[in-house]
């Protein structure tokens, strides 16, 4: 069975694949994104000048960064009404029961449900890519930047999907896990502003220390990663919220430290007190999305170890 297809893989993409929700998300995910491209296009390129290349390779960087925004916030939105049934609604079929008793172990149940959820996130990623080709057209993105922006997208949606799986697998009703996972996905995307910025009035409120508030508040959230990730190093545009996000992320490490320390920066070329690189802001990001969806993903293979009491 190792050798085949995980059978929990295949009967998800069918069910998904026979049914209209899929597509209907599909639909509505390509309409937002093509209407943020045209938006963008429109007050961009009014008055400009065809030969001027700058001005064209600035409208090309900001209509990239517009369209990935939406499209993750999209995905933000999307995954927890796609995923939260996936255990729940078993358990509200009646159906999870006889497949915990199957020689599938619960990794491979999770894994199998986690795998529908990247292949569907695939299959929009590469819907989207003819409005990415629009921005590459115009200049201002490399193929690198795409490459990036792509694999970003994938690991974003495909994490949560896991944490999700995991919220999941607490309740009974696929009504309950669906609010339980959006307010956890709120909280994942939101929470690390709002601590961020509750410690900066707290500081500010304190008068003029030098304990900042650390710019490690930030890094828990997605659009942190996808911002020092995807943004790229060249000077082409500041004007997009991609590089503008990482921008600030760059100057709360410079000026208060990861830590809180003025002598822990980090940017992509400095160094710390002991002339060692300083961490990026992607690579501490996506550690802490590992970190949560590794334990949801524990916590949730436990469960689904032995079958409950009521449900025997």
């Amino acid at each position: 069975m190792s050798r085949s297809l995980n059978p929990v893989l295949a009967r998800e993409v069918k069910e998904r694949v026979r049914g209209g929700r899929a597509f209907a998300a599909l639909t509505v995910f390509l309409v937002f994104l093509t209407l943020t491209t045209w938006v963008t296009y429109q007050s961009r390129i009014a008055g400009i000048d065809p030969s001027d290349l700058s001005r064209r390779s600035t409208t090309g960087r900001v209509l990239f960064e517009w369209t990935l925004v939406v499209m993750v916030l999209l995905i933000l939105f999307m995954v927890p009404g796609l995923t939260a049934g996936a255990v729940a609604g078993e358990r509200e079929r009646q159906t999870l029961l006889p497949l915990q008793v199957t020689l599938l172990r619960p990794s491979s149940i999770l894994l199998g449900k986690a795998y529908a959820s990247l292949a569907f996130l695939a299959l929009m990623t590469v819907a989207a890519l003819p409005l990415f080709a629009v921005a590459y057209r115009l200049g201002g993105v490399t193929f690198l930047d795409g490459i990036l922006a792509i694999v970003s997208v994938l690991v974003v949606g495909f994490l949560l999907a896991v944490m999700v799986l995991g919220i999941s697998t607490v309740t009974k009703r696929v009504q309950t896990a669906t609010l339980l996972a959006y307010g956890f996905t709120m909280l994942f995307s939101a929470g690390s502003f709002i601590a961020f910025g509750v410690a900066s009035i707290v500081d500010d409120a304190r008068g003029g220390d030098r304990a900042d508030p650390p710019a490690l508040l930030l890094t828990p959230n997605p659009l942190v990663f996808l911002a020092d990730a995807t943004a790229g190093r060249s000077d082409v545009s500041a004007e997009g919220p991609v590089r503008g996000l990482r921008d600030f992320v760059d100057r709360s490490a410079i000026d208060n430290g990861w830590l809180g320390r003025n002598d822990f920066a980090g940017g992509f070329d400095r160094f710390d007190d002991d002339n060692r690189p300083a961490p990026r802001a992607w690579m501490l990001s996506l550690g802490w999305q590992l970190l949560f969806a590794g334990l949801l993903f524990w916590w949730s293979s436990r469960r689904l170890r032995t079958p409950a009491e009521s449900e025997r």
